[in-house]
């Protein structure tokens, strides 16, 4: 389908940055096949401050070779985004929500899995999209009335996309059940996976794949997030096959699942708005001050993926990575699994709650100066109990008791032209210095 049929339905209501949860992230191992798949769906844009042909150079040093970063990021424009044009914000992040997908290549994963390792474990899993895995739940949710030519264009080209339907009972915005579709497609190989969530069913004749029906009692959106649909149809802002960011997912283990209170209600200041356990299926989630979009994350049976390789043995595998790089040293910039994240920019965090968490529970985060990783500036990620990341574009007035004070505010990774802030390994052991 000729993706200027989507070009027509740009206007979308978006957290974007300094505005909410900005972005998700994934560390990629080709990055440049995404972009593309991404902008032959989607409605999405490229962020001014994008790498020239999406390739950034890190110079030599004494001790390594030039390299290179290859990205794949894009932005689902929000509605005044309208009216700009590519060339024009020049040096911006772009006026939407982010989907990124970077390989910094020179970067480590030490004593765990490349991200070849782990998207293939992703291929794996998903394949041809015909049943449900719980590696489905690591996706970004959004919502389209379009979800048909979504579905006519994913036909046409035989992409993949697994499709559900789950219902609302006794719905007080309705007055009766309410039903929604999913659907869930996996983006060129990589582990971004987003779910397009409808009011509108597929009919018959509008998607050549099965239609499943979810686990009774599923809900795949937390109140908070349907009462916004509502909102939004009826002041008219979900037309055509625009999309609305609802929710970053994780899937989560049982042993992780039980922590995720304490983190994100105790430590982080989130809301906890829904809780949700049916037919052994539980779902949290939680809302960032100042922000739109749910951060979710569901818990199945280890029996609800294929293989070896669990939820629990992924959640593992970062931790390790960060406990042999960042923990102890937290302006080594080198983790590449750090690329596994979302962002949330808020003026309205309580930051000062949040370092005496970090502090208090030896959380592991990761600090950088005002340009790139090192001692003298603010704390720029936290990894939750999964081992993914939170990029903290939060105002700090205080830092992390291993974070130089000289700082009273982090500041966001931005790109300049050909330069990226990543190419700065920061302060490491001698290991990875040598290594990188």
């Amino acid at each position: 389908m000729n993706r200027l049929i989507f070009l027509l339905f740009t206007e979308v209501v978006a957290q974007s940055p300094g505005n909410g949860i900005s972005k998700s992230t994934y560390s990629c191992n080709d990055p440049l096949p995404a972009k593309a798949f991404l902008y032959k769906y989607f409605p999405v844009k490229t962020p001014g401050d994008e790498c020239t042909n999406d390739i950034c150079e890190c110079a030599a040093t004494s001790s390594v070779p030039k390299w290179e970063i290859q990205q794949g990021r894009v932005y689902v424009p929000s509605s005044s985004e309208q009216g700009h044009t590519r060339g024009r914000r020049l040096q911006s992040p772009g006026n939407g929500f982010g989907l990124h997908c970077v390989n910094v290549s020179n970067h480590l994963t030490t004593g765990g899995l490349s991200t070849a390792e782990v998207e293939a474990h992703f291929n794996t899993k998903l394949g041809d999209m015909k049943e449900y895995d719980s590696f489905m739940d690591f996706s970004v949710s959004f919502y389209t009335a379009g979800l048909a030519k979504y579905a006519a264009a994913f036909d046409a080209d035989k992409v993949p996309y697994y499709t559900t339907t789950w219902t609302v009972e006794n719905s007080t915005m309705y007055g009766s059940a309410q039903s929604y579709t999913s659907l869930i497609v996996q983006v060129a190989n990589t582990q971004m996976i987003l779910e397009l969530t409808s009011k509108k069913s597929l009919m018959l004749g509008e998607t050549s794949r099965s239609i499943h029906a979810a686990a009774p009692g599923e809900r795949r959106a937390s109140p908070r997030v349907l009462a916004m649909i509502e909102e939004l149809e009826q002041k008219n802002m979900l037309g055509g096959a625009s999309l609305t960011p609802l929710s970053v997912n994780r899937a989560v283990s049982a042993a992780v699942l039980a922590k995720l209170d304490d983190f994100y209600v105790t430590g982080m200041g989130t809301k906890k708005v829904s809780e949700t356990t049916a037919n052994g299926i539980t779902r949290k989630c939680y809302l960032w001050p100042g922000a739109k979009v749910d951060i979710c994350f569901t818990n199945r049976d280890d029996t609800a993926t294929k293989g070896d390789f669990k939820v629990g043995d992924f959640e593992n595998m970062l931790n390790t990575v960060h406990k042999n790089i960042v923990v102890g040293h937290p302006y080594c910039g080198v983790d590449k699994w750090e690329d596994n994240h979302y962002a949330i920019d808020s003026f309205s965090a309580d930051t000062s709650k949040i370092i005496a968490y970090v502090n208090a529970n030896n959380v592991p985060h990761l600090c950088q100066t005002s340009s790139g990783s090192g001692p003298g500036g603010g704390m720029h990620y936290i990894f939750d109990p999964t081992g993914w990341g939170v990029q903290t574009d939060l105002s700090f007035t205080t830092l992390p008791n291993d974070c130089s004070t000289a700082a009273s505010q982090t500041s966001s990774r931005r790109l300049q032209s050909s330069y990226n802030p990543a190419c700065e390994p920061g302060t490491c052991p001698k290991a990875a210095s040598v290594l990188v």
